[in-house]
């Protein structure tokens, strides 16, 4: 879903886009605004791919705000409106801010003609990241999605081409997208507030990795409890100990539900069971452990409730497919460049 701000103080110029813009299925407008600086905020705070911006408006004029938007981020894609035939000046004075200026009074057909060509261009790599962990939200499947995680990982990093600038972009357009379309929708909802993406943290790829671990683990659970509300207490007991030598046992006990209840409602809805799914959010904290200290295997074993490091060893060689001490080198190989 492509997300669209319109900038315009004309009310009835609003309204007409809002029903044009709403014809078409992959466009979504999540605000109006009627100023230029009340643009450049909305672009600074919430996820947008593209604004349709008047060219005169109050205060800050509309190419003011499209050269500020695309100083801060140049993938958001801008439509100047002009109620004269401007095209060339606006064109000559904002070569790189502008995509394309529309004479008002836009129609229906200009409308969706840019708007197609919009989701044609934009109709890449990015949109099959995007349905792969959809499909395996859909299905419930949150094993597959470990397995699939590093893949994916590589996936965006080869679209971005080392452009960070892109990389936040296309992080933040995916874990928009996802949450958009969580089985429940909050259209108040925004990624950067949840889980907050910036340059420092999608520096390498394993942490980045982690960034999505938390976004998709966040939306497995989200939909679990919406169909079974009991099972939030059961995602708030592991989560608050997680650290600590938890099993099947230990949660029926302390949350009042029985053994079978949990297990079967649990595969049902992750397609794991409790313990496969306590194991991989302990892989994935030990992970980031690695990353960001210094601490040795035992230290992290023992800090995430393991009593035998060798344990640990080998539960992590079931779901990573390498050892712990490859794990390690690697990321220090990384960190060291």
């Amino acid at each position: 879903m492509y997300r669209v701000l319109i900038a315009d103080d004309d009310i009835l110029m609003q309204e007409a886009l809002k029903i044009l813009i709403s014809r078409e299925e992959s466009f979504q407008i999540v605000q109006v605004v009627g100023d230029g600086e009340s643009a450049v905020r909305a672009c600074k705070e919430g996820s947008i791919d593209i604004v349709f911006m008047d060219m005169m408006m109050p205060g800050m004029t509309g190419l003011e705000a499209s050269r500020i938007i695309h100083q801060s981020n140049p993938e958001i894609t801008i439509y100047m409106l002009s109620a004269f035939s401007t095209h060339v000046f606006v064109r000559s004075m904002a070569r790189d801010e502008v995509k394309d200026v529309l004479e008002k009074p836009v129609t229906w057909g200009h409308v969706k003609k840019i708007l197609e060509n919009y989701k044609t261009n934009h109709e890449d790599t990015v949109m099959n990241h995007h349905e792969a962990l959809a499909m395996l939200l859909r299905q419930k499947d949150f094993g597959e999605f470990y397995k699939s995680l590093s893949g994916i990982i590589d996936g965006i990093y080869e679209m971005a081409g080392g452009d960070f600038v892109r990389l936040i972009k296309l992080f933040t357009y995916i874990g928009q997208n996802l949450l958009d379309t969580r089985m429940v929708y909050d259209e108040n909802m925004q990624i950067g507030e949840l889980f907050p993406i910036n340059e420092a943290l999608i520096l390498e790829r394993k942490t980045s990795e982690l960034w999505l671990f938390r976004v998709m683990d966040y939306l497995f659970q989200q939909n679990s409890m919406n169909r079974y509300s009991l099972l939030e207490n059961i995602f708030l007991y592991i989560e608050n100990h997680i650290k600590e030598d938890i099993t099947l046992n230990t949660i029926t006990e302390n949350c009042a539900i029985s053994q079978g209840y949990l297990s079967r409602i649990f595969r049902e809805q992750l397609n794991v069971s409790v313990t496969e799914y306590i194991h991989m959010k302990k892989i994935h904290l030990a992970k980031g452990y690695f990353y960001f200290t210094e601490d040795s295997i035992a230290d992290v074993a023992f800090r995430l409730g393991y009593n035998e490091s060798s344990y640990f060893s080998k539960v992590f060689k079931k779901y990573e497919k390498v050892t712990v001490k490859e794990y390690k080198s690697e990321t220090r190989k990384k960190c060291s460049l």
